[in-house]
């Protein structure tokens, strides 16, 4: 058992001050940049010649830029749709057809000033299932409940899809 634990350490040490000694031949500073390995001079890019002077891009604050819904980001389908009213609005339930098991969905109002409201049922990949790999098979899952606050709730509500929109009742 001793002569186990000697012949351990003993490797160890010789492994440590192995990449010990590489690492000090390879931390050398060097007085100039390393651009990286080249075989011959001539492969290196010429570095002298100095690019056109190109305009300024036209940059924009975050809450300008329109955010655009993928059409891949729409759930496929959706059905059992049912918008009820609450006392301090409505909320919006149902099932989407989604690509995957790891995929969920969840309603997103569409911004701008639309009445009656509209909704786009967007699929997304659930936070616990970012390092799963999923087979692609087309399932229905439950479609993340909305509470939407309003003092006078509309008669009813668009819910759209990748299939097509479809006119909610609120009741």
């Amino acid at each position: 058992m001793n002569l186990r634990l000697i012949a351990a350490l003993a490797s160890a040490a010789t492994i440590v001050s192995a990449g010990a000694a590489s690492a000090q031949t390879t931390m050398a500073p060097t007085p100039m940049p390393v651009v990286g390995p080249t075989t011959t001079p001539n492969a290196m890019p010429n570095t002298t010649t100095i690019p056109a002077a190109m305009p300024p891009a036209r940059t924009m604050a975050p809450m300008d830029r329109p955010l655009p819904i993928p059409r891949s980001a729409l759930a496929l389908d959706a059905r059992y749709l049912r918008g009820t009213r609450t006392a301090t609005g409505y909320r919006l339930t149902g099932q989407a057809e989604v690509r995957d098991a790891c995929t969920a969905a969840k309603f997103q109002r569409l911004l701008g000033d639309i009445f009656p409201p509209f909704f786009n049922v967007v699929q997304y990949r659930r936070p616990g299932t970012l390092g799963l790999l999923c087979i692609q098979r087309l399932t229905w899952v439950t479609i993340a409940p909305l509470n939407v606050t309003s003092a006078a709730p509309p008669r009813w509500v668009s819910v759209h899809t990748a299939k097509g929109t479809t006119r909610v009742p609120i009741r």
